[in-house]
């Protein structure tokens, strides 16, 4: 079986033409790892690079293509194309059928509908299968769920905002690429996720399509060490993030706030993924300039898996409080080294966690509820820990390589002998109707 897999993922994040030929995106590079063992199978990756013309390598067994998708140069040139709202490519696809013709796959495997790639399905026949990840048209609802526009235009410099860049002006181009995200969808036939959220989304907006129940692989850091952190004098909560105002970072800080407000313990949050430095983290200084000093935030930027790690087993707690998310890796990770997770109940999350089993579940938005989740399992630490160890129990179940794999590898079969049989009944019905003319 020959896979051409494309992850549309930001340039500057992938070594695929340097030394080293891993993605660095951590469940990209354990599904890889795992398929490889795989006799008869060959893989083909698409990703998009800083260059004008189709690029061609091949390092361990993987065969890369690079799309060209050159950065716009000139800060002028940039801030009109933000200003025009300009933001999807559609013309890196139309390199794909070059690709296509080389590699000659016999399935292809787009990950996530937030890029344009998905958008292949409906121009070719060889099948093309979505690994479903998050929903734009449904997440632009929450893009001021946090922090309001009014905040986050006023919080913004005037450069940024000039330069039509920012969280604010993020949210215009955001727009566009929902409504790709949503047009691939409605026109692909296959899909693969592994929440209820997934499978309603898709019943729903891409009726007579296939939708296959998947898992996804997580790393061999998470599954070789074990949280075992007593309880100390000190308290350390432990966030993943990204820089957008729906993951909640307001509601973290009005949550620590609280705990502050209404006990004595000394408490701390780590945050990783989002630093110093970044928007996000001076819109929060602004908006809670008169009591943010009194919170003790550490801003960590990214961790390599093996700092993520010992940062994780050295928390207590480990807390997701996005307002809108789909099947997040992050809470995975977390359940897999044995954290007690504390995560907003929201989108596929509860497909992930049985609440008050393997974590504790709260309202998305209410920092009342969060806080009163963080004391309630510092007071019965035993609890905490029990929920930590059934959610390590789940996570070793749910996330066994070779389950995954083998069920990975049945779906690509059924969706290639689906759509084989699909092509048969077309053609053959093209045959009837030609003959009756």
């Amino acid at each position: 079986m020959r896979i051409l897999y494309l992850l549309y993922n930001h340039r500057d994040s992938l070594t695929e033409f340097g030394n080293n030929p891993k993605i660095n995106l951590s469940w990209v590079d354990a599904l890889f790892e795992e398929i490889l063992k795989c006799d008869n199978i060959t893989i083909g990756l698409v990703v998009p690079v800083s260059d004008h013309t189709v690029q061609k390598s091949q390092k361990n067994d993987i065969t890369f293509y690079g799309l060209p998708d050159p950065a716009e140069k000139g800060t002028l040139k940039k801030a009109y194309k933000r200003f025009t709202r300009a933001a999807v490519n559609l013309r890196i696809n139309s390199y794909i059928p070059e690709v296509v013709e080389d590699f000659k796959p016999d399935i292809i495997h787009v990950f996530g509908s937030e890029n344009p790639f998905g958008l292949i399905a409906t121009q070719i026949k060889i099948p093309v299968v979505i690994h479903l990840q998050g929903y734009l048209f449904i997440l632009k609802r929450k893009w001021f769920a946090g922090i309001s526009k009014w905040e986050q235009f006023i919080y913004a410099s005037l450069k940024d905002l000039l330069l039509m860049r920012g969280c604010y002006n993020d949210s215009f181009t955001f727009n566009a690429k929902a409504e790709t995200s949503a047009l691939i969808i409605k026109n692909c036939r296959y899909f693969m996720g592994r929440t209820r959220f997934d499978k309603g989304i898709v019943s729903l907006v891409s009726p007579g399509s296939s939708y296959f129940h998947c898992e996804e692989f997580i790393r061999n850091e998470f599954f070789e060490k074990k949280w075992d952190l007593p309880l100390k004098n000190e308290i350390t909560c432990f966030s993943i993030l990204k820089g957008g105002s729906y993951k909640g970072i307001d509601l973290l800080v009005e949550a620590f706030l609280l705990v502050k407000k209404y006990s004595d313990i000394s408490i701390k949050l780590q945050i990783c993924g989002v630093s110093e430095d970044e928007e996000i983290v001076r819109i929060i200084k602004k908006k809670y300039r008169k009591v943010i000093k009194t919170v003790d935030i550490e801003f960590l930027g990214k961790l390599n898996p093996d700092d993520l790690v010992d940062r994780l087993c050295n928390s207590n707690f480990y807390i997701h409080p996005s307002y809108l998310e789909n099947s997040p890796n992050s809470i995975c990770e977390a359940m897999a080294l044995g954290m007690p997770v504390i995560a907003t109940k929201v989108g596929g999350v509860s497909s992930l966690i049985n609440d008050d089993v393997e974590g504790i579940m709260v309202q998305e938005g209410e920092p009342y509820a969060l806080a009163g989740a963080i004391l309630d399992l510092i007071n019965n630490y035993e609890k905490a820990r029990e929920l930590g160890r059934n959610a390590r129990v789940k996570a070793f179940k749910r996330h066994y390589p070779k389950d995954i794999l083998e069920n990975l590898l049945s779906i690509y079969d059924a969706i290639i002998t689906d759509n084989r049989n699909k092509e048969v009944s077309r053609n053959t019905g093209d045959l009837s109707f030609s003959s009756l003319k």
